[in-house]
Parts: C-alpha cells; sequence; structure tokens
C-alpha cells in the first residue's frame, strides 16, 4: 500500500529555506532512515506528514485508510492511569476479539445452542482476533515489560514512574498502536544496550511502515532499507542501506560538484564572449542594441545559473574557544567546588547507591556512565544541590556558582532573540555577543537575529551550555547533553567542554561524544560509584 506521498513540496520556516520540489513516496513495510544536519528541516517533515503544518507549495497526499503513529517524548497522558491500563490501550481491538472468542467458546456447551450458527460467529471472530495478531500480543506485550524493566510498576500510577519510564510507556502506546506507519524521533532516550537490540528486532520483524530520526548511526544501520536525506534544500530519497546510502551520496556530490564546475566555465566564456560583443556596439554607439544584448546576457547567466546544483553550506564547526574576555569570572575557586564523602541515596521502592565519595575541583572534568536507573542523574541532582542524600556528608562551595543543565532543554522565553537571551544570562555587551554567536553557530549571521523557537533541538541545547559557559559559571553539571545531536553538533559540544576552564560533570551514554573528549570516566554499578577502570 501507498501510505503518503509528497508533490512537489516547498517548504520554508519563516524566511529559512528548507527544501523545494520535493517528490518522495513511503510504502508499507519501509524502513526508512530520516536524516540530516540539525535545523535541516527533519522534524517540520514529520509535522508535514501529521499534517501539524502545511506545505508552501505542493501537497503532502496521505492514503484516505492509512493510519499513522507518532512517538512524541512530551505527549500528554493522565498522570493518574495506572500502567497497565496504559500498556493495553493499544490492544484494546485484540483484547475485545479475545473477549468475544471466549464467549463464544463458553456457549458451545449450551446443548440448546444453533451450533452451526456459533461456528460461522466463531470463525468471525477468530477470524478477526488473527488479522489484529491477537496470538502474538500478549508475548510481544510481556517481552517489552521484561526489556525495559516495568514489570514492578504496573500497578503504579504514570505520575510516580522515572523520567526514562515515562518515555518507555509512550513509546510502547506508539509502537503496538494500530498504525500502518510508526514514526520515531529520536527514541534511543534513556536506552542501554538490551532495550536497542529490542527495538532493533522489532522494527525488523514488524509488518509496519517505520521512519526514524536518530544520531545514533549504528542503530540506523540496524535496520533502514531506505534513507531520506535532508539536504541541499531538498529531500533525496535512497533506495539502499545506511552504508550504501553514504557512498551514494559521496559519489552524488562529486558529480554535482564537477557538474558546477563546468557550468562556472561555461558562465566564464559566456561572459568573455558577450564582453567582446558590448565592446563593439560601444564603438559604433548603437544603445538599443547594448540594452538587447545585455537582456539576452542576462537570461543566458540566469539559466546557467538555474542549472547548477546548490548545496546546503557546509558545517565545519572548527569551534575556537572564546577569548579569555568572554568570560565573565569575577574570582577562581581555588577550595572544593563540592565535596560527598560516603554518601548512600535510596528510596522506598529502590537502593541506588552506597559510600559514594568524590571531590570536584575547579578543574575537574569528569563522566559518569552505568546502566538506566543506576542513580546517574540523582547523583547529578545531590552534586547540584537539587536532593540531598539518604546518608553521608556534602560540602558545596558558597562562592561557586553551579549550572546544572537537564536533558530537556526548556527556555523560559523562547520567544527571546538568542542574542538578548545571552546578553541577559551573562551580562555580556553586544560586541561580545554576536562573537559568541558566531563562533557558536559557524559564523552564519543570520543567528544573530534569530528566535529560540526557531532553533532546533541541536542548537538549542548549543545555545543553553554555551551561554552558562560565557557567564559567571564554576561547575557545569550535565545530563545526556547530545540526544538531539549531529556529528556537528557534537563535535562543538566536546570542543566547547574541553576548552572550557572551570570544571564538568557529565552523564551520557553516547560513546561518539564519549571519544571525543579526555574526561575522567566514573561509573555507577552495583549500587557502587568509583573510577572505572580502563583497558
Amino acid at each position: 500500500m501507498n501510505i503518503l506521498e509528497f508533490q512537489n513540496v516547498s517548504k520554508k520556516f519563516f524566511t529559512q529555506r528548507l527544501y523545494e520540489n520535493v517528490e518522495l513516496e513511503v510504502n508499507s513495510g519501509d524502513k526508512i532512515a530520516l536524516r540530516g544536519n540539525n535545523g535541516s528541516g527533519k522534524s517540520t517533515l514529520i509535522k508535514l506528514i501529521t499534517e501539524e503544518i502545511y506545505p508552501d507549495k505542493g501537497r503532502v497526499v496521505v492514503e484516505e485508510e492509512a493510519r499513522i503513529a507518532c512517538f512524541d517524548q512530551f505527549s500528554r497522558i493522565d498522570l493518574d492511569m495506572i500502567v497497565e491500563v496504559l500498556l493495553n490501550l493499544p490492544f484494546e481491538e485484540v483484547i475485545a476479539a479475545q473477549q468475544e472468542l471466549d464467549e463464544v467458546s463458553a456457549k458451545f456447551t449450551d446443548t440448546d445452542a444453533d451450533m452451526d450458527a456459533l461456528m460461522e460467529r466463531y470463525s468471525e471472530a477468530n477470524d478477526r482476533f488473527e488479522s489484529l495478531g491477537g496470538y502474538s500480543y500478549m508475548h510481544i506485550k510481556e517481552e517489552f515489560i521484561e526489556v525495559f524493566g516495568l514489570g514492578d510498576k504496573l500497578q503504579r500510577k504514570f505520575r510516580e514512574l522515572s523520567g526514562g519510564e515515562k518515555q518507555y510507556i509512550r513509546l510502547a502506546t506508539t509502537l503496538f498502536s494500530n498504525s500502518d506507519l510508526i514514526i520515531l524521533d529520536e527514541p534511543l532516550s534513556f536506552f542501554d544496550i538490551k532495550k536497542t537490540k529490542w527495538l532493533t528486532d522489532y522494527i525488523n520483524n514488524s509488518p509496519k511502515a517505520f521512519m526514524v530520526i536518530s544520531h545514533n548511526v549504528d542503530f540506523i544501520r540496524s535496520f533502514a532499507t531506505r534513507v531520506f536525506d535532508v539536504d541541499n534544500f531538498t529531500v533525496t530519497p535512497y533506495d539502499c542501506d545506511y552504508s550504501s546510502f553514504l557512498k551514494e551520496k559521496k559519489s552524488r556530490i562529486k558529480e554535482d560538484k564537477k557538474h558546477n564546475l563546468k557550468t562556472d566555465l561555461v558562465i566564464e566564456e559566456t561572459m568573455a564572449r558577450v564582453e567582446k560583443k558590448m565592446k563593439l556596439i560601444e564603438r559604433v554607439d548603437n544603445k538599443h542594441a547594448h540594452a538587447v544584448m545585455l537582456r539576452r546576457m542576462e537570461r543566458e547567466l540566469e539559466k546557467l545559473e538555474k542549472d547548477k546544483v546548490e548545496f546546503s553550506k557546509e558545517y565545519k564547526y572548527e569551534y575556537l574557544a572564546a577569548p579569555k574576555d568572554f568570560f565573565n569570572y569575577k574570582n577562581e575557586i581555588a577550595d572544593e567546588i563540592v565535596s560527598i564523602s560516603n554518601i548512600t541515596k535510596e528510596y522506598p521502592e529502590k537502593f541506588l547507591f552506597k559510600e559514594a565519595s568524590l571531590d570536584i575541583l575547579g578543574d575537574t572534568k569528569m563522566v559518569v556512565v552505568g546502566k538506566n536507573g543506576a542513580g546517574k542523574s540523582t547523583l547529578l541532582k545531590i552534586l547540584a544541590g537539587m536532593e540531598e542524600p539518604t546518608s553521608g556528608e556534602v560540602f558545596r562551595n558558597e562562592r561557586a556558582k553551579v549550572a546544572y543543565i537537564e536533558q530537556e532543554t526548556v527556555f523560559e522565553d523562547d520567544k527571546m532573540f538568542i542574542k538578548d537571551y545571552i546578553m541577559d544570562k551573562t551580562g555580556l555587551n553586544e560586541e561580545f555577543t554576536e562573537a559568541a554567536i558566531d563562533s557558536l553557530y559557524n559564523y552564519e549571521e543570520e543567528f544573530r537575529t534569530k528566535k529560540i523557537f526557531m532553533l532546533s533541538g541541536g542548537e538549542k541545547k548549543r545555545l543553553e551550555i554555551f551561554t552558562h559557559i560565557l557567564a559567571d559559571t564554576h561547575l557545569l553539571i550535565i545530563d545526556e547533553p547530545s540526544t538531539y545531536m549531529d556529528d556537528y553538533s557534537r563535535d562543538t559540544i566536546a570542543k566547547m567542554l574541553m576548552d572550557y576552564p572551570g570544571a564538568v560533570v557529565l552523564v551520557t551514554h553516547d560513546k561518539a561524544l564519549l571519544r571525543k573528549i579526555d574526561f575522567t570516566l566514573y561509573d555507577i554499578r552495583d549500587n557502587r560509584f568509583r573510577l572505572k577502570q580502563t583497558g
């Protein structure tokens, strides 16, 4: 089945051109990776599919009977609903079909019943049950509960779950919905290897079509049979796996650049030829002929320019450490910024860690790793003064300014201009602020006049971290910063944190980011916080 089709679609985001003349289709069973740099328009493409927004030109045609489900990390769910009830919601039709089967089966013991009518009704109910995947739904649900560690949470209210557990429930209600196309935008938040493998297997074995945005390349490689590449002001479909896509795109770019080079040579030759003719016309002082020749040349050159392939800006993100004048330090901290001694943290339903000790100095650079639920985020909150340990001692230097940066970036007023936001938070003057914006966003002047809500997820995270770096901050405590980041953004953040003169405590599952930073590695494992042994 043809689920949807883009017919000559063009879209701008305010004055920013995203793509033009897009032609693509999504069919049953497609496993699509939607890729592109931060800000290229991936999320906008999803909104076009779900009809949250509409194209400026062209049509998005969705098959009348097609059902589309989109994983939304911020979707509203009744906080008082029981987890098991939420997990059963996608299976309501299956459960109803099963109940009907049970009712019919029970009537076979009635000797007065019309057996022919019962058999016909049973056959119809069984066909419906099978068509809904009835014989596999219980297995799938139970497997999900086991892999995602929800077995002891089934009778809890949604509000009582952790951030990661809430995301798992949102993901389940999307994956198990009776849909033809499942759209997943960065689904791997709070995932470990086991959960990632489960999702990979589910996608590969499902008859549904999937469209997935993820900056985890290994995950994308594991299932994608098609790639939609958002780049160069269009969306190009590649009917191949991700590795083949990379080769094909490299070859296509090479050919397009060769084509542009040839066109540039033709333009130069045309201009030289016209210039000679213009000189001849000037000698005879023929103004009419001069004007005609000028118009002809303009049309010819315009046609040649249109024939060239237009490339998006090639981001290099050679981020340079901000000049010392940027940093608004009133004084440096010679002593510990934060110190914990033999702390233990536990909740009524869970024990996290015990006897954890750590001294954070002015130049400490460290990463905390560990399985989901081990207590990494809780440790960060204790260091930031947002939570207290169950036992043990915590010292926080009153002279030190500490910034806690959560995984989800939320701005109080996202209608603010980027420049105003930085100036308000850092006290920098306009000249320094514009220089900072240029450094952060690859010297694209348009960012000087952009508002925060116009940024992509990765661009917002870079702004949030960079603003704290520029402020009078001695310690950055950062929880999973790279969830929505492409490689360019990840490189920027890594260089930024390495150059930052203050202390950094970072939690991340991102192996690509870990390879880019030379931080001391700690882990929380078996209820212990310790220096991680490597090698």
